[in-house]
């Protein structure tokens, strides 16, 4: 048996801090493509980057639980 959890465990064990990495993570890389390659502003960017991660992590969570994994 491994002393780490696996990512089913860990989304079941650790929501609320897989919601953050699941909003952070794709909304932080959506906001930095903007600015880097698109030249938005930083203010733009970071808005479209939380709207894009919150809406990627409620779609993965309600998947996740509907397909019961």
């Amino acid at each position: 048996m491994s002393s780490h959890p696996t990512n089913e465990s860990w989304f079941g064990t650790q929501p609320v801090l897989w919601f953050l990495l699941a909003v952070a993570v794709p909304g932080g890389v959506y906001a930095g493509s903007g600015i880097v390659f698109a030249g938005q502003s930083l203010e733009s960017a970071v808005l479209i980057g939380i709207t894009f991660g919150l809406v990627f992590a409620v779609t993965t969570a309600i998947l996740k639980y509907a397909l019961g994994r």
